[in-house]
């Protein structure tokens, strides 16, 4: 009862009147009451998430049922725009769900959906929320540009911020496998993606590696965080005839490199798909004022 009481104050607080306060209350309530730990609330016409509000990723879900996406407003809007019925999408770093739990509603008419995350605490939400959906698969492991056992280092903030990089303080590391893309496209004979999300905390360079068959052979549109890489690790991200755009939070992109720090993600579009994308108009601007924190 507790829980319920909570979580419907977060509605209202954060929901409806945009006040901070009401997330900090649970993040500091979850760790003792069970309820908070499998709460279930409903994604209409996909299912329910059992969310976890000892990790701050359980918010990403939490305030999207509530119409909030904050800075992932452009993401969404972005991956909108190219997506067509009968396309295949592959999300690469998926964690509670957020792109996958969007994208399997009905109305984008998608031929299929894989989810692939290798941190189990996250994977249990997404396969929570995607149980009902015949068109979308979840594999529980990450892409890289080899097969291997990893240690990926968690915050303490959450799982949103799992790296297989380096250490974050305060964390835990567990052992995860990563797979090359391509042979785990040969091996499970997966639909070829039309569109690539990647969200994997600097790992990105090595999941373009193990995909490089399936991108020379396909040619996605493949949208990446670029946020924790170097100049020089974006740079070398543009592929072959394919235009760069990095997306800003004004709801637009942007082809001038000076202009990354302006939003977290990129996109990569081939040429002979210029025309699915507007780089003038995206949508979904992000509105600081309601994003002061995660669990504001």
């Amino acid at each position: 009862m507790l829980s319920k009481l909570l979580v419907g104050f977060y509605r209202i607080v954060h929901g409806k009147l945009h006040w901070r306060g009401a997330g900090w209350l649970i993040s500091r309530c979850a760790p003792v009451l069970p309820g908070l730990q499998a709460f279930p609330v409903a994604v209409p016409g996909v299912g329910v998430a059992v969310l976890d509000f000892r990790d701050s990723a359980a918010f990403f879900i939490m305030n999207a049922s509530l119409g909030d996406f904050n800075d992932n407003a452009v993401l969404l809007r972005c991956l909108e725009s190219v997506l067509r019925p009968g396309d295949v999408l592959w999300d690469v770093g998926a964690n509670v769900g957020l792109v996958s739990g969007h994208f399997a509603h009905p109305r984008y008419q998608l031929s299929s959906l894989h989810a692939f995350e290798p941190n189990p605490g996250p994977r249990k939400t997404l396969a929570s929320l995607l149980a009902g959906v015949p068109k979308a698969a979840i594999h529980p492991f990450g892409l890289g540009d080899k097969d291997q056992t990893i240690t990926m280092s968690v915050s303490s903030v959450g799982s949103g911020l799992g790296t297989m990089l380096e250490a974050q303080g305060g964390g835990e590391r567990i052992q995860v496998q990563v797979r090359a893309g391509d042979a785990v496209r040969r091996e499970l004979q997966l639909p070829a993606p039309d569109v690539i999300k990647i969200d994997v905390e600097g790992f990105e360079p090595n999941v373009f590696a193990g995909l490089a068959r399936t991108i020379t052979e396909k040619r996605p549109i493949i949208v990446f965080e670029h946020s924790h890489l170097s100049d020089e690790q974006v740079g070398q991200l543009v592929l072959p005839d394919y235009l760069r755009y990095f997306l800003l939070y004004d709801g637009t992109a942007s082809a001038t490199f000076e202009s990354r720090g302006r939003g977290p993600d990129a996109i990569l579009i081939p040429r002979e798909k210029a025309h699915l994308f507007n780089p003038e108009k995206i949508g979904g601007a992000w509105n600081p004022a309601r994003a002061n924190s995660l669990v504001s």
